[in-house]
């Protein structure tokens, strides 16, 4: 274990120098990132990379033309990008998308203490973070901390992280160096491992303590399970790459549509002894003799414009299929005829990858419960274990009013559902519980039946002890 933390303390100095920092965080291409050797140094790059293009910071990463140097580029008009890395990590990483059901048995005292720590700390977009976080980067860490008697939760991107992994257990971290947040702390960092954290500031050892947390307290989530080494690889290597690509192709369209509709003005046999002036109030004279052509023409170039769109289309198209996104998923309007079933097969890539996270995440779940009981018994002396039931929502898929209608009908009179939990589904911020839903729907059905309405009065709530 010492060994661990001595190596990861010697990584995070060397991270910390002020002169490794600022080449950690200089801009590189897309060319020279996906060109590094392996190394930490490339995967914190790839990492960063991914996260940039997500964030919105497309731009600067746009390839130069052949022979452009860094100031034509800079100078260069039209250049456009869509962010399309997004819009697929978004569509892929929405196994926390609608509010997840954990159940918590055991000792009381200690479940009662965990469900207080998952009320304070805002679950739902957090959890979202993490899930996409780690379908961009293969890997995102969830932080456990004790603040002002409280659990805190917080996100980690793995290019501000760096492990060392157990040789015998891979999956298992030995020592983490976490470094800090924030432009003016880039050159903080902290070495966690089992027993011991240190705090190194610009290479130098700053500050150590030890703890009895028996374990560092950062729990993984990974895209898929990691078989060769703790890292694995997200969705962005090759998103990312694909998105740039396309940028290009988009930029160069932006500026061949707007050079298309500028003429170019074509004077035949001018006067050779007079000077061309263009401009209001200027004539041009011209020397010719018997049937020679002259005057002034406007030219525009016939740049294949409709060939640029195609092939952007084509692009997008094949990105959509390497992802393993069906571009139905994109849509926001079910066509004319399109049953649910063609829906259904249509989005099977999605929900066959989603049966796997629901395994991976509900894995790393039961971890995080282990991490923070732990972090309570450190803090507070919290004796007790605790279980974690989770049971994560299912998809909604693209449905018409009609089948959706139909669905509900039967599920109600199956029992599977109530009423209130129609109403929960398609409003859900309207409610504070399921219990909230149910009095509600219960005081409109009064209210509705005491003012005589001529309408069909609402199905009954199933009995107690029925599954809905």
């Amino acid at each position: 274990m010492q060994d661990a933390h001595n190596s990861a303390l010697s990584i995070a100095v060397e991270l910390t120098a002020p002169a490794s920092a600022r080449r950690r965080l200089m801009p590189r291409s897309v060319d020279e990132i996906y060109h590094l050797a392996p190394s930490e140094e490339a995967r914190l790059a790839q990492a960063r990379f991914c996260h940039a293009m997500y964030q919105g910071d497309q731009l600067a990463y746009i390839p130069r033309l052949p022979g452009e140097s860094p100031l034509e580029f800079s100078r260069r008009p039209h250049k456009c990008f869509l962010n399309l890395t997004r819009v697929v990590i978004d569509v892929l990483g929405q196994l926390y998308h609608r509010p997840v059901n954990r159940r918590f048995s055991g000792d009381a005292r200690a479940a009662e203490r965990i469900q207080r720590a998952l009320s304070i700390n805002p679950m739902a977009p957090l959890m979202l973070t993490v899930d996409r976080l780690t379908r961009l980067q293969g890997v995102c860490a969830l932080s456990v901390s004790y603040q002002e008697g409280e659990l805190r939760f917080w996100p980690w991107p793995a290019h501000r992280l760096v492990v060392l992994p157990d040789p015998a257990l891979p999956v298992r971290p030995l020592a983490v160096v976490a470094l800090a947040f924030g432009e003016r702390e880039e050159n903080l960092a902290h070495v966690w491992t089992a027993r011991q954290v240190t705090t190194v500031v610009n290479g130098r050892v700053a500050a150590e303590s030890s703890h009895e947390l028996g374990r560092v307290p950062f729990v993984f989530f990974h895209d898929r399970l990691p078989v060769d080494g703790f890292w694995v690889e997200g969705r962005g290597r090759s998103l990312c790459h694909a998105n740039a690509e396309f940028n290009a192709k988009l930029s160069e369209l932006a500026f061949t549509v707007a050079m298309q509709g500028f003429g170019v003005m074509e004077i035949v046999n001018p006067d050779p002894a007079q000077e061309i002036a263009v401009g209001p109030a200027r004539a041009i004279a011209f020397s010719v003799s018997g049937q020679q052509p002259f005057g002034i023409n406007f030219k525009s170039p016939n740049a294949p414009i409709a060939e640029l769109i195609s092939d952007l289309e084509f692009h997008l198209r094949t990105l959509l299929k390497t992802q393993r996104v069906p571009e139905s998923v994109l849509s926001v309007n079910v066509g004319q005829g399109v049953s649910g079933v063609s829906i259904l097969a249509a989005q099977s890539p999605v929900l066959e990858d989603r049966v796997e996270r629901m395994a991976l995440f509900g894995a790393a779940e039961q971890d995080l419960l282990r991490c923070a009981l732990a972090v309570l018994r450190e803090h507070e002396g919290l004796t007790g274990e605790v279980r974690l039931a989770m049971d994560f929502p299912e998809p909604q898929l693209e449905q018409s009013i009609s089948e959706r209608m139909a669905h509900d009908r039967w599920r109600l009179e199956q029992g599977l559902i109530a009423p209130w939990d129609i109403m929960l589904r398609d409003d859900p911020d309207a409610f504070d519980s399921p219990e909230d839903a149910k009095r509600r729907w219960l005081a409109r059905r009064a209210e509705m039946a005491a003012i005589g309405s001529g309408g069909p009065c609402p199905a009954e709530p199933p009995a107690p002890g029925v599954a809905r």
